[in-house]
This record gives structure tokens, sequence and C-alpha cells, in this order.
């Protein structure tokens, strides 16, 4: 989809995956502030498996010589909830 379709229409995958999760999403970014821990822990337990990070496609320029990185980035409530119960850290109920 070229990116005059994008504006027109939004991103197809990111309405999918706020569909499939009922729109209980948060950025890296609300997560940490959830936990308690810095945005880059939230990036590493990705990695490690811990937390799910659902990733847009990489923006890039110059015929692909520049990598911008994913438009957008989101990691499900259940799985700051069910880590935060994992590790004893404080959670609140309202969110779940």
């Amino acid at each position: 989809m070229s990116d005059d379709g994008q504006q027109r229409f939004g991103d197809e995958a990111l309405q999918e995956l706020f569909a499939e999760f009922r729109g209980r999403l948060v950025s890296p970014g609300g997560a940490a502030a959830l936990l308690g821990v810095k945005r880059e822990t939230i990036h590493t337990l990705g990695k490690r498996g811990r937390l799910r990070i659902f990733r847009g496609h990489d923006v890039k320029h110059l015929k692909g010589i520049i990598n911008e990185g994913p438009r957008w980035a989101y990691v499900p409530l259940d799985d700051v909830e069910q880590y935060a119960e994992e590790v004893g850290r404080p959670f609140s109920r309202r969110l779940a």
C-alpha cells in the first residue's frame, strides 16, 4: 500500500492488532511506566520472550539505506499484567 493509501485508510495491520487484542495494548513506554522500569527494559524483555512486542513495518529512506525503524510498537496489556504478577510488581486491577 502506498503512503497515500495508508493516510486515507490507516494501517491495516495496526487495526487488526487492536481488534485482536480489543484495544488492550500499550506502547513500550506505557508498559515501562506501568511496571516502573525503563523503556529499554521493556525491549530487553521482548527480546527474551518475556513480553510480546508487535511492531509495524520499518520505515526506510534513500533506497533502503536509512532505516528509521517501525512506525509503531505495542505490548499486550495482558502480558504486562502477567509479568508484573510473576516478578511481584504492583499492577492496577482497574487496567485488567
